[in-house]
């Protein structure tokens, strides 16, 4: 467990997917864009502080960064004026795609010489765990 709790958690690792998806991007970018993506529609900034589980001026810098890039596009909130809704681009979906493509290409690499079943079993097995994970970590929220 210490090696996998390493493996992601170094920065290291995650650089060189990037490297390799041929995006320059660091790691809170990243993972902002695939919330957002997975938040489905544009989000406010307060949203995805609270995904991420970061404070707002956090987001709001790396926002700002990532529109600078093209990456996202700061939008005017038609319910709260004061508020911005923050969207996907084209460039940012295409980010996520090379960054997945990236993934797989490491997975695949890691799951050299597995069998299919042993990988099917791996990953049925790694699911259960990160579901007994996600209810414990919930239940310490209450």
């Amino acid at each position: 467990m210490s090696i996998l709790s390493r493996a992601f958690t170094l920065s290291r690792p995650h650089e060189l997917l990037l490297k390799e998806a041929g995006v320059r991007l660091d790691r809170a970018g990243s993972a902002l864009l695939f919330k957002l993506r997975s938040y489905g529609v544009s989000a406010r900034v307060s949203d995805l502080a609270e995904l991420l589980g970061v404070d707002t001026p956090a987001i709001t810098r790396k926002v700002q960064q990532l529109e600078r890039l093209g990456y996202v596009a700061i939008e005017p909130d038609a319910d709260d004026k004061r508020a911005k809704r923050i969207a996907l681009t084209k460039s940012g979906e295409k980010t996520i795609e090379r960054i997945t493509l990236a993934v797989n290409r490491r997975l695949t690499r890691l799951f050299a010489g597995w069998s299919e079943e042993e990988v099917t079993v791996f990953s049925s097995s790694l699911d259960k765990f990160a579901h007994a994970l996600t209810d414990e970590m919930e239940n310490d929220r209450d």
